[in-house]
């Protein structure tokens, strides 16, 4: 089909460019004999004259509209080129703009805390994966170790960062996170109003959520979770989220709650590796 199209579009011009020689050559012939002084030939031919200069105009102008004069379509790449220029200087300055909070949340993260941070890339292609595990710029020639605890700087008043996850396997110059929404990734956690413990446990629909270990502990929306520092992964007192909701299981027997963490797993872009200051763990 492209190959008829090619095809009669090519000799739709061979016919323009035909009629467009015979009509300067009728014109070219016309004015000679005008000028041999010829009356008769003169009254015949000059209106043909002006209507052959019409038509070879109008060919003319519809060539250059289709195929664009030399001029004209230099100017136009010079525009395409001046556009995609201002297109990735207008990106490259947004992307400066919406990562602004975050990198000053990032250096506040890191100048109040009691622990050394090592900064990482993500570089994951996946973006739909991100929300369970992804690969960091990072790896065992940078200290990373399996267990060290990921986060991420969220600017927050009382709590500077919140925790991503933790790294599950380690390689050179990379390493896996596997974050808290992961099935597998049962994160321990503390009230931090009432002391009362639980576990994350579970991520459907987008919602992480999890439990609390005694049925009737005193728990209620916007309390406030960090971890416990119960099974030697996560240090005590990180900062996980808040609690959105809390509701019985149908046989009464369990507590569940969902918690809305500040990070925004979608759009990952640099985290940083927890390690204890002093030295690595």
């Amino acid at each position: 089909m492209s190959y008829r199209r090619k095809k009669k579009s090519n000799k739709s011009f061979i016919i323009t460019i035909i009629l467009l020689i015979v009509l300067i050559f009728t014109s070219n012939m016309s004015e000679g004999l005008v000028k041999a002084g010829n009356n008769l030939t003169n009254t015949i031919f000059q209106p043909i004259n002006k209507v052959s200069y019409a038509i070879s105009s109008e060919i003319i102008n519809a060539v250059e509209d289709t195929f664009g004069s030399k001029n004209t379509r230099s100017e136009l790449e010079k525009m395409k080129a001046e556009n995609n220029k201002l297109l990735k200087e207008n990106a490259n300055l947004s992307e400066i703009i919406n990562r602004e909070d975050y990198l000053k949340a990032e250096r506040n993260a890191i100048e109040n805390s009691d622990y050394n941070y090592i900064k990482a890339q993500i570089i994951n292609s996946d973006v739909n994966s991100m929300h369970e595990s992804f690969f960091i710029d990072k790896g065992k020639n940078d200290s990373i170790r399996v267990n060290d605890v990921v986060l991420q700087a969220i600017g927050n008043t009382d709590y500077s960062s919140a925790v991503i996850g933790k790294i599950v396997s380690v390689n050179d110059t990379t390493a896996e996170v596997e974050t808290i929404k992961n099935s597998s990734n049962d994160v321990s956690f503390i009230n931090s109003r009432s002391g009362d413990y639980g576990v994350i446990d579970d991520y459907k629909n987008k919602t992480i959520s999890g439990y609390m270990l005694e049925v009737d502990s005193d728990v209620k929306d916007s309390d406030i979770l960090l971890t416990s520092g119960i099974g030697g992964v996560y240090p005590k007192g990180l900062y996980l989220g808040k609690i959105s909701n809390v509701n019985m299981s149908n046989d009464s027997l369990r507590k569940n709650i969902t918690v809305d963490s500040p990070v925004d797993f979608s759009h990952l872009y640099r985290v940083l590796i927890l390690q204890n200051k002093g030295g690595t763990k």
